[in-house]
């Protein structure tokens, strides 16, 4: 078993409401309200430079040759697929009915737990200089959006014919190319343990606290933008 996989084990309970959160739920179902998908994708776009930012420093820390062309390839792909999807789809969803999100929408609001996670993105960025740190935040980041779509696959829980803001979604975090993204970043925080190894005999508790507190951003965000209320 790898040590990433005895994280998720020993994390289950953590892991299991990030990844089976009604929101994604309901999104694969294509039940999820308008105005909470609004809330989502608004929010979730507050942490998109950051993360373009985010993976252009991880790539800046790359010691491996073959790894930072990887990287730099998904930071190509996230400025242009996953960018668009946020600009078309925000701009479809604000042609609709969003009265009971009529103050998200025109005050800009940040929610607390986003504001949280944008200040932990702000840390990785500007202050960390560990590339086992960063590498196992985009890990945990990523490996969550495959986990929650492979959840709904298994569990026969995606709709036929789901409408584009959703199934879109869903296309960008499944299928081989992401797939083999989050294998790679898996890989990579595999590597980097192996070369840690013999340094220190606390060299994984980077890794761990890492993998925690990213863990926890993730599921306290689902949570906060799928009970919001005004």
């Amino acid at each position: 078993m790898t040590y990433l996989q005895q994280l998720i084990d020993k994390n289950k309970e953590e892991y299991n409401r990030a990844t089976r959160h009604p929101l994604t739920n309901e999104l694969c179902q294509g039940t999820l309200s308008d105005s909470r998908l609004y809330v989502y994708l608004t929010q979730d776009l507050k942490f998109f430079n950051y993360s373009l930012n985010l993976l252009g420093k991880t790539l800046a820390l790359c010691d491996d040759p073959n790894s930072s062309v990887r990287l730099a390839k998904q930071i190509g792909f996230l400025a242009e697929d996953e960018n668009m999807y946020f600009a078309d789809i925000l701009n479809e969803l604000e042609s609709q009915d969003l009265s009971s999100v009529s103050k998200m929408r025109n005050e800009s609001i940040i929610l607390p737990q986003v504001t949280q996670y944008i200040e932990y993105l702000k840390y990785l960025i500007n202050d960390s200089s560990s590339y086992s740190e960063l590498i196992t935040f985009c890990f945990v980041m990523e490996k969550v959006y495959l986990e929650w779509v492979q959840y709904n696959q298994e569990n026969n829980n995606i709709a036929k014919n789901l409408p584009k803001k959703f199934q879109t979604w869903i296309d960008l975090h499944s299928g081989d190319h992401f797939i083999k993204w989050v294998q790679f970043l898996n890989n990579e925080v595999e590597r980097c343990l192996k070369l840690e190894a013999g340094e220190d005999e606390n060299s994984t508790k980077i890794y761990e606290s890492t993998f925690v507190k990213s863990l926890k951003l993730e599921s306290d965000f689902f949570e906060a933008c799928y009970s919001y209320k005004e």
